[in-house]
């Protein structure tokens, strides 16, 4: 009986033991496939935060590039005036036939060349021409002149040409008489 006993004793132990490594093995199972799932939902998280991430990038450098682009807008529209005052002279200037005249219009040529340059260099076109249509996004008439020789609504004289940067922004419209038919 005490061999019985201990063989019933030992299937009762192996019997428990299989139990347990069945638990063990379906615990086992149950963990992985619970790790399975948070590391998804991780990469899901990672992915998500890393297009958050790409858009916030994206945006900060199209920021960064408006903002290089058009840093410069206030200087230059301080020294617009300048140089509506040098062209004024110069203009003033060329009836003048003395030599001493004639060597400041050279200067002021000069000067205002180097403007027109420097202009260039950062994207800022002149707004003054004639002869084309009045276009009240870049223009603002300050006076019609009534004539039949060019149809209505077109610029017939710049009085103070007007600038544009990057062809996008209008730093000051050019001030224009407009053509209206009799």
């Amino acid at each position: 009986m005490t061999n019985n006993t201990t063989n019933h004793d030992k299937n009762q132990e192996e019997i428990k033991n299989n139990s347990t490594i069945n638990e063990n093995s379906n615990l086992i199972k149950y963990l992985k496939n619970k790790i399975e799932k948070r590391e998804e939902q991780i990469k899901q998280i990672i992915l998500e935060q890393n297009k958050e991430i790409f858009k916030v990038k994206s945006r900060l450098n199209n920021e960064i590039e408006k903002c290089q682009k058009f840093s410069l807008e206030k200087l230059i529209i301080e020294l617009l005036p300048i140089i509506d005052n040098i062209e004024r002279a110069c203009s003033l200037m060329k009836n003048r036939k003395d030599d001493q005249y004639l060597e400041i219009l050279k200067n002021m040529e000069n000067a205002l060349s180097l403007f027109k340059t420097i202009f260039s260099e950062f994207s800022i076109s002149t707004i003054n021409d004639i002869k084309v249509e009045f276009n009240p996004n870049v223009h603002e008439a300050i006076s019609i002149r009534y004539t039949n020789e060019i149809k209505s609504n077109q610029i017939l004289e710049i009085m103070q040409s007007g600038y544009m940067m990057h062809n996008s922004r209008l730093l000051r419209p050019a001030m224009v008489i407009v053509s209206q038919k009799n």
